[in-house]
């Protein structure tokens, strides 16, 4: 039985899905062009009640979450906190244009897997988005 080879650029396909939490319609449509690639079911959220509502619904088929910093009703630490104790193992990376010296200290802080500053390149995100995909999850 031989493999078919990967076209160059493009990332083996990985099971389950990714759940996008932006309260940006252009970002969210963006972003789930940009990980079609990955071979995942991209979910999207514009609020963090309706992506804590999903989230509950599929967090054992959910591998990573993008979680935006600023929103309204809930930011981006608080709907951390809250997808931690619905799974403590779920991987999330924080997209944001905050000052990157407040994402890397939330980084240390709440032990959250990596982030995004905004803007970023296409390549960069899908480089960590696949080294956090590939990390074992923290227990």
């Amino acid at each position: 039985m031989t493999s078919t080879p990967q076209p160059t650029g493009t990332a083996p396909a990985q099971q389950g899905k990714i759940l996008v939490i932006d309260d940006n319609d252009d970002f969210r449509n963006m972003i789930k062009e940009l990980l079609a690639p990955l071979g995942m079911e991209v979910l999207t959220a514009a609020s963090p009640v309706k992506a804590l509502e999903m989230f509950t619904r599929e967090k054992d088929n959910v591998k990573i979450v993008l979680l935006d910093y600023y929103m309204p009703q809930l930011d981006g630490p608080k709907t951390f906190e809250w997808l931690r104790k619905l799974s403590p193992t779920v991987k999330v990376l924080i997209v944001s244009g905050a000052d990157e010296l407040r994402l890397r200290q939330m980084q240390t802080q709440y032990k959250i897997d990596g982030y995004l500053h905004k803007p970023f390149r296409a390549q960069e995100a899908m480089m960590l988005i696949q080294r956090v995909l590939n990390q074992p999850a923290r227990t």
